[in-house]
């Protein structure tokens, strides 16, 4: 019962003041002590089908709130319309990609190197009938190339979305994964299109960048950067980004609210 009343909480209840608390007291983030020991759920997700497990962060926004991240996902349905590409670098479970897989005209490309991630991601597609129609890479982007090593804390914390390959990131991670390295450049050379980049990688935003610069700078770009880092947007601006709207109030699920906070987007064009 509690389940359902934060569900419906959640979901079916407009933003206000507590709303979080409530909900993560009638069913917390933490109940579990290792990722795997949750609810395995199926349910809809912006008119697709997604497949999660509770003790997982990032599922347990799908399962109680339709999503945590339903500002960005309204904000990229307003435009994807004018794009042929959809670049999902760090794509988690498919979260921001998944709502996208039927839209005319459009190729997704997911870049995903955690195996558990990786697999969820997947699977999440095939649930969809869409593995097939657009592309997934089990790997990471950078400026180089080679094996090398993404660290997190533990397979049973709760969010599998923190992983990072910056190993001076997050002091407490503990455990590393052995993982396949590429520049976007290597892989892809687009000409003349249009192109929606959505990019958080824990850090690694600035490299993942310089590895795509033909890319940028070919290309018509619109580009959601999850980034704390003043010097990488200062950077991206050289490249004649210009930033449009700094930040997402994402518990209210509104957009285009202009304070500067980690989730950015600019445009090239």
């Amino acid at each position: 019962m509690r389940k359902l009343i934060a569900q419906f909480l959640g979901r079916q209840i407009p933003y206000f003041k507590g709303k979080d608390k409530i909900i993560r007291f009638l069913y917390p983030t933490n109940k579990y002590k290792n990722i795997q020991e949750g609810e395995e759920f199926i349910i809809e997700y912006f008119d697709k089908k997604y497949q999660g497990i509770t003790s997982n962060y990032i599922d347990w926004g799908v399962y109680f709130y339709g999503g945590l991240e339903k500002g960005l996902i309204n904000y990229i349905k307003t435009e994807i319309k004018n794009f042929n590409y959809f670049l999902d670098i760090g794509s988690n479970s498919g979260t921001i990609s998944l709502p996208f897989i039927n839209e005319n005209n459009l190729k997704i490309i997911c870049f995903e190197p955690l195996e558990y991630n990786y697999q969820k991601l997947k699977k999440n597609y095939e649930l969809n009938n869409s593995s097939k129609n657009h592309i997934i890479h089990k790997l990471a982007l950078s400026d180089q190339q080679g094996d090398g090593y993404i660290h997190f804390k533990d397979i049973k914390d709760e969010n599998a979305g923190g992983a990072t390959l910056d190993k001076t990131r997050n002091i407490n991670d503990t455990q590393s994964e052995k993982i396949k390295i590429e520049r976007l450049d290597d892989l892809y050379k687009f000409k003349n299109e249009n192109i929606f980049i959505k990019i958080d990688v824990e850090g690694f935003e600035k490299q993942v960048i310089k590895g795509a610069i033909d890319n940028l700078k070919n290309n018509k770009i619109l580009m959601y950067l999850e980034t704390e880092d003043p010097e990488l947007l200062s950077y991206m601006q050289k490249l004649n980004f210009k930033i449009l709207y700094p930040h997402f109030r994402e518990n209210k699920y509104k957009f285009l609210e202009k304070q500067q906070g980690v989730d950015i987007l600019l445009k090239n064009f």
